[in-house]
């Protein structure tokens, strides 16, 4: 019975709910209230992240009926176009799936191009209207990524909001995705942005955790299990790993409520569970509790990638 419970446990991943600060701007959501929604997002500081904020609106399922409203009535707002292009990157995705690209129908590329196009142009005006809108921009960096823009144009797009935004660690995440060969990138490049961010960030925050995501998806162009497994089992790439986690999420002066933190932990500990390292996935894990991510276990674990959570939380637990 109790490995039962265990293995039906939840595991969260609405950010509505892995953010507690987030529960005021669900409830305006919920009420179709723009004056509170906005409200909401006046009273974050100005050079944070607000990319999960934005992202918890466009994941919230029918926003894009109260929002094309909002859009229709407030001419000069960039808030409302941020949140409905970025509800519409959301839909292009879903439409999509998350199949590999040879197996994707063209019925489904003409919805998942159409949402990307109307996405970019209200994520246009909202970066017209406010060029230091870094939110807007990081949308934009997965936009470019879609309608295949373009390193050079994704890049562009991450520098902007890297320019108004004192951490934009969601856009250091989506640039990385924009810098892997599967999207015309390069291993090169990918892991050189990643490093420099390691570098030259400010330890006890978010900026560098991108390494994480990159050595990631170093491993995942192995074309089997076994051999991502001993990518991330090498030792340097343990120890370039655990010195990443040291100086961003484990830092001493890390703050644990920073939007992001979840995504980035469960990088962390799944870099870890992979390299069958349980001593430095533990901490991770820890901080998750019953919290996580899609993204990565979701990308080769695929609709079971729950359960595997659940079997590493459990090995986590004993150290």
């Amino acid at each position: 019975m109790i490995k039962l419970l265990y293995r039906l446990s939840p595991v969260r991943t609405d950010l509505f709910d892995i953010y507690p600060d987030l529960a005021p701007l669900r409830a305006s959501m919920k009420s179709g209230d723009w004056r509170r929604v906005s409200g909401y997002f006046e009273g974050l500081p100005i050079r944070a992240d607000w990319s999960v904020a934005v992202r918890a609106v466009a994941r919230t399922r029918g926003a894009e009926r109260f929002l094309q409203r909002v859009v229709d009535s407030e001419r000069d707002s960039a808030l409302v176009r941020t949140l409905l292009g970025a509800r519409f990157i959301v839909m292009a995705w879903d439409a999509r799936s998350g199949l590999l690209a040879q197996y994707v129908k063209q019925a489904q590329w003409q919805i998942f191009h159409d949402y990307l196009n109307r996405a970019e142009r209200l994520l246009a005006d909202a970066t017209t209207i406010d060029p230091t809108n870094a939110a807007a921009w990081t949308e934009r960096v997965k936009v470019a990524r879609g309608l295949g823009l373009g390193v050079d144009e994704g890049r562009r797009r991450y520098d902007r909001a890297a320019e108004h935004c004192d951490v934009p660690y969601l856009a250091q995440a989506e640039l990385a995705q924009n810098l892997c060969p599967k999207w015309g990138g390069s291993l090169d490049a990918l892991l050189t942005f990643a490093r420099e961010r390691l570098e030259t960030g400010k330890p006890g925050t978010l900026d560098g955790a991108v390494l994480a995501d990159a050595l990631i998806e170093r491993a995942f162009m192995e074309d089997d299990y076994s051999l991502m497994e001993q990518n991330l089992q090498d030792g340097s790439v343990r120890s370039e790993l655990a010195r990443a986690a040291e100086q961003t999420v484990l830092h001493p002066d890390f703050d644990p409520s920073t939007h992001g933190t979840v995504a980035a932990h469960a990088t962390f500990a799944y870099a870890f569970f992979v390299a069958g390292d349980h001593k430095r996935m533990a901490p991770h894990f820890a901080a998750l509790g019953d919290r996580s991510n899609w993204y990565p276990w979701g990308v080769w674990h695929g609709k079971n990638w729950k359960d595997t959570f659940r079997s590493a939380r459990r090995a986590a637990r004993k150290w």
